[in-house]
């Protein structure tokens, strides 16, 4: 019985053992079966977040402290390089010499802003980058993912724009406005007891010399001439083109304050020997007017006076070069006694015309390229004087503005241009800001509540500013574009080039589209670097993603160009001129053939 007993035990202990060990398989199994899917899950994340990665435009980096984890294919290409290669190898060995310390301490301490860094690729090219990274995990582990984008199309894009924006087309010399902004700067970091001489000279005849031998002629002189002028100058001075035959020297160098008297005869015996153009032999006579700060003028303005008033002495008295006396000045004009003269009598005409309503709007319409299609109407403002005639806003504004009027007179025109595109089915107008509405912070509320009583929805509404706005403003003027941009309304950039915004602000702007001033359209077809600046704009914009308009459009053979280049939009005296009202004549037979 005993021994039954035991026998029993003993099963009874067996099957609890087989019991348990079949539980603890079944655990283990359940163990690795758990494991395997959390491994295919993570495994099956990263793939999808690969993926997604590989998926992307701009290069993607997954690292720790700048050590590689995982590249995608945009990076990859960007870079020329082979991911596998380059797993578990510093990023930093990708950049420049001497950006290697930079880019090391921003990979393993981001900041908040994007940043520049160059970069060698394989084959031995070089691309700048912009990048901007933040914290993520990577197998379970904390690490850093860096976005990076090839900016080095957009950057020399911006070059070749602020070159052809600031140099002389013809001489490659410095342009008048770039030439301001250097005397400008000169005289605030120059020691008052130190005086800087400005030469501006021009050459005697040379409208004959057009007429005599043709404008090719004409341009190679004044090419020659910079060569000559260029020669005698230290690197220290500008030389610059102002106009025409009209050249500056900004005199920066040491030297005596009879410098600029010597330098003016060296300038004016440079051309006593002829000059050789197409096998003729061309002679010349320069005139030179010579100014000094702060001996005759206390600013840039009043030095660029003083030279331009000393060159038409020297003309007068063909004394080949002459320097300012104060006497020279211009006597102030006396007061014209007429009505019209007085600004508080303008400023009272205003008041009256905005009362009545007398400030009319003019709409010119553009067409989109290639199709020619209608794209809507830019409306412009003109003030219909009694007595001063038909002034346009640049004569009238700063009127507004003196006299408290600027924010009112905008509103009205502003909510008038947006009844007259609702009722005539318009689906885009353009307006234009005046600064006085640009300082205005309410500007977005009240072109909201315009946009409400008039029934025109936000996005047939685009805004027009100037860099001239923007430089001014740089304060604030991107939260103001930022909070229009999100009501709906849309941001153009006007007479893009002929102001003093910095280039790289436009990446930071909320803009919809730039527009091209006529001055650069007109020398289509005429001037390489007008095309050449067209060209640029052109590929800046499609970087940044902006629509470009050509104003000013007067020739089929612009049109054309403008066409083939690329160009989104066009308006100007060929395709219609402003009108009362939003009607377009059809685009005739001869442009829709082109």
């Amino acid at each position: 019985m005993l021994m039954h007993n035991d026998l029993l035990a003993g099963v009874s202990l067996f099957a609890a053992l087989l019991l348990l060990a079949g539980v603890l398989v079944a655990m283990r199994a359940d163990h690795l079966f758990i494991r395997r899917r959390l491994e295919a899950e993570a495994e099956n994340r990263r793939l999808w977040a690969h993926g997604l990665a590989d998926a992307s435009f701009d290069g993607m980096l997954i690292h720790r402290q700048g050590v590689i984890l995982l590249m995608n294919h945009a990076l990859v290409r960007m870079l020329a390089v082979r991911e596998r290669e380059w797993l578990g190898q510093n990023f930093c060995t990708l950049a420049r010499e001497d950006d290697v310390a930079g880019l090391r301490a921003e990979l393993e301490a981001p900041g908040l802003e994007p940043v520049h860094f160059r970069l060698l690729r394989a084959n031995k090219g070089e691309i700048t980058v912009e990048m901007s990274s933040q914290a993520t995990a990577f197998e379970g582990q904390p690490a850093t993912v860096t976005a990076l984008r090839d900016i080095t199309r957009r950057l020399a894009d911006e070059a070749t724009i602020d070159h052809l924006t600031n140099h002389d087309a013809l001489t490659g010399l410095a342009n008048r406005r770039q030439f301001e902004r250097i005397i400008e700067s000169t005289l605030v970091a120059t020691d008052p007891n130190r005086p800087v001489s400005l030469m501006i000279t021009d050459i005697q005849g040379f409208k004959a010399v057009n007429q005599q031998f043709g404008r090719k002629a004409g341009d190679a002189l004044l090419q020659q001439l910079t060569q000559r002028i260029t020669g005698l100058l230290p690197r220290e001075d500008v030389l610059a083109r102002l106009s025409g035959d009209k050249f500056a020297v900004l005199l920066r160098a040491e030297g005596p304050p009879s410098r600029g008297l010597s330098l003016g005869g060296q300038m004016l015996a440079s051309c006593t020997e002829p000059f050789i153009i197409d096998g003729r032999l061309i002679t010349v006579r320069l005139s030179a007017g010579l100014a000094m700060f702060p001996e005759h003028a206390a600013d840039a303005e009043a030095l660029l006076r003083a030279a331009e008033l000393a060159l038409a002495r020297a003309q007068t008295e063909s004394s080949g070069i002459y320097l300012f006396r104060h006497e020279d000045a211009a006597p102030a004009r006396p007061a014209v006694a007429t009505r019209t003269a007085e600004p508080g009598n303008l400023r009272d005409d205003l008041r009256s015309a905005l009362a009545r309503g007398d400030i009319r709007l003019l709409y010119q319409p553009a067409f989109t390229l290639p199709e020619f299609g209608l794209h809507g109407f830019e409306a412009s403002a003109r003030w219909q004087h009694p007595v001063q005639g038909l002034l346009r806003p640049e004569q009238f504004m700063g009127i507004a503005e003196s006299a408290g009027l600027a924010q009112e007179l905008g509103s009205q025109l502003i909510e008038r241009a947006c009844a007259e595109a609702v009722a005539s089915g318009t689906r885009h107008l353009a307006v234009n800001l005046s600064p006085a509405e640009f300082r205005d912070v309410n500007l977005p509320a009240r072109l909201a509540a315009i946009l409400r009583k008039t029934g025109l929805a936000p996005g047939a509404l685009e805004v027009e500013v100037t860099e001239a706005m923007l430089a001014e403003h740089a304060d604030y003027a991107a939260a103001l574009l930022q909070a229009l941009r999100n009501s709906g309304v849309l941001i153009t950039l006007d007479d893009f080039g002929a102001g003093a915004a910095p280039l790289g602000a436009l990446c930071h702007l909320p803009l919809a589209r730039l527009k091209i001033g006529q001055r650069f359209i007109h020398k289509l077809g005429q001037d390489r670097n007008a095309e050449a600046m067209l060209s640029a704009t052109l590929s800046l914009a499609a970087n940044l993603h902006l629509q470009v308009t050509a104003l000013g459009v007067e020739t089929e053979a612009q049109l054309e160009l403008l066409r083939r280049q690329g160009c989104h939009a066009v308006q100007g005296p060929l395709l219609g001129e402003p009108a009362s009202r939003c009607v377009s004549r059809p685009v005739n037979a001869t442009l829709a053939a082109i």
